[in-house]
């Protein structure tokens, strides 16, 4: 189960990684941002596309090498708790109705924080 959680989120980001730098103009409409100038353009492809390339990676590492997937797992329980968080406080100034597109990231980013977290604490890899 571990493996195919971990595999998943890489795909996931691998995929939105590249995405976002084959179509930023795309990707950050759906978001809802419009980075504006040279500075904007670059931290978008920085971060919405190395980031989420770089983190897709690490996964697929972990994927692949065994004795890296409790860190990855420990990795998502926190990335996820910290996503879920911030979206939170955003739903909660700006109202759910208002997210746009990232209703349907706030869902997904919610299972895959209760997927991590179940895998984590009860899972048969979990570590008492």
């Amino acid at each position: 189960m571990l493996a195919l959680y971990l595999g998943f989120n890489a795909l996931m980001y691998v995929a939105l990684g590249l995405w976002c730098a084959i179509a930023p103009q795309q990707t950050s409409a759906f978001v809802g941002l419009q980075p504006t100038g040279a500075g904007g353009q670059s931290e978008y492809l920085a971060v919405y596309g190395g980031l989420e390339f770089g983190l897709g990676v690490f996964f697929a590492w972990a994927v692949a090498v065994p004795e890296y997937r409790r860190a990855a797992l420990l990795m998502s329980v926190l990335l996820y708790f910290g996503i879920v968080a911030f979206r939170t406080i955003a739903v909660l100034r700006l109202g759910f109705g208002e997210l746009g597109n990232a209703r349907a990231f706030y869902a997904l980013e919610i299972v895959l924080l209760l997927s991590a977290v179940a895998l984590a604490f009860f899972g048969p890899e979990r570590r008492v």
